[in-house]
């Protein structure tokens, strides 16, 4: 059994949106990545302080590159699709004992093809509990207030 961790730190903009920088670690493998975000946040932490997790509509988070559903420009985060995305983290039910799965994607940005810029991306998946989900929630918020530096989810890769 080796140990597996996901980092969060978060550097907030003027504008109430901020960059959210993720490394995750299981085993031998490590990526990190970063994308930004704006209210969104509120509602991945509420679904992280549910009790049980849903494996039907899990706490999730995902960002990267948006493109508008309609013509013009977009007024809200749902009137978007995410066209390519730099980071998405979920977390759901895995087992009848309580365990639970935390997938983290990461992936650099796009600006050509993915083989013209080189693209680097990673899929990352480890097991936690909810004690452990229920800390890294309250650091996460933490850090989204500016008062802790990072948030870390820990657990294991089996």
């Amino acid at each position: 059994m080796s140990t597996a961790e996901l980092h969060i730190v978060y550097e907030p903009d003027e504008d109430g949106t901020g960059k959210m920088i993720a490394t995750a670690r299981a085993g031998a493998f490590a990526a990190t990545g970063a994308a930004w975000f704006g209210r969104d946040l509120d509602t991945f932490l509420e679904g992280l302080r549910s009790y049980p997790l849903s494996s039907d509509a899990p706490p999730m988070i995902e960002g990267g590159f948006f493109k508008s559903r309609s013509a013009g420009f977009f007024k809200t985060y749902n009137e978007c699709e995410l066209e390519q995305c730099h980071l998405r983290i979920t977390i759901k039910p895995y087992d009848l004992r309580g365990s639970l799965l935390v997938h983290v994607e990461l992936a650099s940005e796009v600006w050509k093809t993915p083989d013209a810029d080189l693209q680097k991306s990673a899929s990352i998946r480890f097991l936690t509990e909810y004690a452990m989900i229920d800390r890294f929630a309250t650091e996460l918020g933490e850090v989204l207030k500016g008062r802790r530096d990072v948030a870390i989810l820990s657990g294991t890769t089996n």
